[in-house]
């Protein structure tokens, strides 16, 4: 609250007249933020993309502000953009066959994932060269502890790893995994299943 007075150059009790707590000055940070995300129209012509845009856009607003999640670890009231996010979510999410709960569930996996990798991102995208030695070294530990012989799911799960992928791709195969959650039966799988499924 010190800081956010003498930024914009007031008194810190001033500030207290307009934003009684850190609270509220941490819902009104949220609800701003939310305000970044645009929406197409409802009935989405293709839930599942929209879910996958919406997800999209909250990495990347996570990139751009990577203290996000600390504020979002607060149980806070949404505030109006807050709002119509949860309402366009839920509204993707109709047809599911997911109860309330389970809507509720799925936006907060999917917004909690996305939010959360877009954060990692942005807090490492100065720290690049220190990203790529770290990996190296992961992937070096988990090579040699497969060779020990001790770990033998390890061992064959890298032996039929594929080989890397970039950081978005990994982005969208979580995604797509966890839409396939929200809305079973729709997703790319389901149709290459339908589509090859024998004719009667």
């Amino acid at each position: 609250m010190r800081r956010v007075a003498a930024e914009l150059g007031i008194a810190n009790m001033s500030l207290y007249n307009y934003v009684p707590a850190r609270e509220y000055l941490a819902q009104l940070v949220i609800d701003h933020l939310f305000a970044e995300y645009t929406y197409a129209s409802l009935p989405a012509p293709d839930p599942r993309s929209a879910i996958a845009d919406l997800a999209r856009q909250a990495r990347d607003i996570a990139r751009r502000h990577p203290w996000l999640p600390g504020l979002l670890n607060r149980p806070l009231p949404s505030g109006p953009n807050g709002l119509r996010y949860l309402d366009y979510f839920l509204g993707l999410l109709e047809g599911s066959g997911l109860d309330t709960g389970g809507k509720l569930e799925i936006i907060a996996i999917i917004s909690g994932f996305a939010t959360s990798y877009g954060a990692l991102q942005g807090s490492l995208a100065s720290e690049q060269s220190s990203v790529d030695d770290h990996a190296t070294a992961q992937i070096q530990a988990l090579t040699r502890a497969a060779a020990s012989g001790a770990y033998p799911h390890l061992a064959a799960a890298l032996a039929t790893a594929e080989p890397p992928r970039s950081e978005d791709d990994v982005f969208e195969s979580c995604i797509q995994r966890l839409i396939d959650v929200a809305r079973p039966g729709t997703g790319p799988a389901a149709r290459r299943t339908a589509n090859t499924a024998p004719s009667e």
